[in-house]
């Protein structure tokens, strides 16, 4: 009996070791951004209008972190929409005119992901990409941020910061100007 109990422990002890491991995959969604402060950035109409498009064409989860095991994914077409949507909102509050009715759109795309952590900080960035729709005008940036409150807490960080820098941005809002 005792051999039986025994052997029943070191096989769960192998169970417990083999599942700790062989690791486990997670798929980062977009969460909840804080919004822009307005005494960030104020307000930027009358006279600014854009239509913003997702031109990110992968929908399937892209591998982008590993860690002791662990595989970190995003899906950069759910990313892109995110980004969108709060780049809208954060635009409307400060007066411009954001959706299909405009003559100025813009094609965005998120890739690249990437992070690391250090103890209980995680850092993550993105690639932002920006275009006309006939692509005779483009602009690339690379985002970073940090946050003690976990990997999603720091790509929510990298989005809040983009989308900050993008309203403060001359050239990009010279193409918003109807």
């Amino acid at each position: 009996m005792k051999n039986i109990k025994c052997i029943g422990v070191i096989f769960g002890c192998f169970f417990l070791i083999f599942t700790l491991i062989s690791g486990c995959a997670h798929t980062w969604n977009p969460g909840s951004v804080s919004p822009v402060s307005l005494e960030t950035v104020g307000p930027l109409g009358p006279g600014l209008s854009v239509h913003i498009v997702n031109d990110q064409s992968l929908t399937t989860p892209q591998l982008f972190f590993t860690d002791v095991g662990h595989t970190h994914h995003a899906n950069y077409n759910e990313w892109t929409d995110f980004f969108i949507r709060y780049w809208g909102e954060e635009l409307t509050k400060r007066g411009v005119a954001v959706g299909p009715k405009s003559h100025n759109t813009i094609h965005v795309k998120l890739d690249g992901f990437w992070a690391h952590h250090y103890v209980v900080v995680h850092n993550a960035g993105m690639k932002i990409h920006l275009s006309s729709p006939d692509n005779t005008w483009q602009k690339d940036l690379v985002e970073t941020d940090s946050s003690g409150l976990g990997l999603g807490g720091a790509l929510d960080n990298v989005v809040h910061r983009a989308v900050e820098e993008l309203m403060k941005d001359p050239e990009v809002l010279n193409l918003m100007r109807r």
